[in-house]
């Protein structure tokens, strides 16, 4: 029961530190590129942390690990709410890193090697579901309590918050002595020689390119919305609509990812993401935006189970640990740069060619994935 509870604070304060970004960006004059690398900052400790996460949660416990990283949740909007300037904003975003870094390796490898065969996409969408609830709620929180106090206070509120939650998710996890999956196999080093097999390195990169196209929406789609002129006070709301998207795309997909070729499903949700992007990027309508909003975070996100799912059967239950941490290293990296070249692109060109450019990469990632689907035609026919 913890891991789901600490999955929906983990996605929901993730959601909530960009969103406070237009309105700190006022106050402190930071430029869209600026806005990036504060945006590649949330997942450049991934790159880091990603390995020695798994080996950490098998000697300290798994629940330990994750409490802590909400912890670390709470100094960075604690820091926030007091910044002073852009440096402390930087240290906010750099503890938000560490937190987002540690989560996402230990809580799939636990979630795959608790799931039957024939139902890990299920597991998969039902999980990464429970951090889109936290999402939805924390986003449209956090700009409610701006637009009635300050992004100051908001940041204040949400440190406190994090706090009670990490004090009490490590009083029970060391008074109960609970865990959510501690593997002793894990204590060994990482096997990083599943990158020669061809099959996990197709999934590997069709989930590195599916990251990279999809990691700077969240972040960037505040700023659209500010110049079509729509009032801050709704950008919680749209980016919430984002968010039931993506509740409702990790859910369904989860599930039909079970039944149908994954490969095919996931190349036809990369060419959905390409005409949606292409179309939000150009229309002024709030009401399409709206919708595109939903339609966006239903594709963007469904693609999670999908491509946990093809990692999965890539590899053997043994490897899930390697194959999970591996992946996370590489969607990390892709996490890393995507926002901060997709801000000095906007600084260029303007904030629109995000849009059109995320919908280029993600044409790009389906070509992995057809080439997976031909790999598993030949062993077929063989």
């Amino acid at each position: 029961m913890l891991l789901p509870i600490l999955h929906l604070f983990n996605d929901g304060y993730l959601a909530a530190m960009p969103l406070i970004l237009p309105f700190a960006s006022e106050e402190f004059g930071l430029s869209l590129g600026l806005v990036g690398m504060l945006g590649s900052l949330l997942s450049f400790s991934g790159i880091m942390l990603a390995i020695p996460a798994g080996i950490a949660a098998a000697r300290l416990g798994s629940s330990r690990i994750l409490s802590l990283a909400v912890l670390c949740y709470g100094l960075g909007f604690l820091i926030l709410g007091a910044a002073a300037g852009v440096i402390p904003v930087i240290s906010a975003f750099i503890l938000g890193s560490i937190a987002f870094g540690v989560f996402h390796p230990i809580a799939f490898s636990a979630v795959a090697k608790s799931a039957e065969h024939d139902n890990i996409g299920k597991n998969m969408g039902l999980f990464a579901a429970t951090g889109d609830i936290g999402r939805i709620a924390f986003a449209a929180a956090v700009t409610f309590i701006i637009g009635l106090t300050s992004w100051r206070t908001a940041s204040l509120i949400y440190a406190a918050a994090a706090f009670l939650l990490a004090a009490a998710c490590i009083a029970i996890s060391f008074r109960k002595h609970t865990d959510m999956h501690i593997d002793k196999a894990a204590r060994k080093k990482l096997d990083c020689s599943i990158l020669k097999n061809k099959a996990f390195a197709l999934s590997n990169m069709a989930s590195l390119l599916d990251s990279f196209a999809n990691a700077s929406l969240f972040i960037f789609i505040p700023f659209l919305l500010s110049f079509r002129g729509i009032d801050a006070a709704f950008i919680g709301s749209f980016t919430s609509v984002f968010f039931a998207g993506n509740l409702l795309g990790k859910v369904i997909m989860g599930r039909l990812a079970d039944s149908i070729g994954k490969e095919r499903l996931f190349i036809c949700c990369e060419i959905c993401i390409f005409i949606s992007l292409s179309i939000l990027a150009l229309t002024p309508s709030i009401i399409m935006i709206s919708i595109l909003a939903l339609v966006l975070g239903f594709f963007t996100k469904g693609t999670v189970p999908i491509t946990s799912t093809m990692i999965a059967e890539s590899v053997g239950n043994a490897e899930y640990e390697s194959a999970y941490s591996i992946n996370s290293l590489s969607t990390s990296v892709a996490n890393t740069i995507a926002p901060l070249f997709f801000g000095i692109l906007a600084d260029f060109l303007g904030v629109q060619a995000i849009f059109f450019a995320c919908g280029a990469v993600a044409l790009l990632a389906a070509i992995p994935a057809f080439c997976l689907m031909r790999e598993r035609k030949k062993e077929l026919l063989q």
